[in-house]
């Protein structure tokens, strides 16, 4: 069973092969601590690409609310595996 707040963990977000150490953009919560992981939802903003990550729940909220094409092409489907060992720092590390 996911941890409500499990993001002292970093996490993996594989298909984009980033860390992150901060929850869910839109309620904070933590991704899962399982060693499984979860699906996540990353969104691309602004003319920079700022990446925010959302958990799944929040993310079928955001995808099913967008209805533009060209927005979709924003919002991607990764998957966070939380990390064990020694932490990477800021090396691929997405700040809020």
């Amino acid at each position: 069973m996911a941890e409500a707040n499990a993001s002292a963990v970093p996490h993996l977000i594989v298909n984009r092969a980033q860390v992150v150490s901060e929850g869910c953009s839109a309620c904070g919560k933590g991704f899962s601590s399982a060693h499984t992981g979860e699906r996540a939802l990353t969104a691309l903003v602004g003319a920079d690409n700022n990446t925010y990550m959302f958990c799944a729940t929040c993310g079928d909220a955001i995808m099913g609310r967008v209805q533009a094409d060209s927005v979709r092409q924003r919002y991607v489907w990764d998957w966070a595996v939380p990390l064990k060992g020694a932490p990477l720092h800021t090396n691929g590390a997405v700040k809020k």
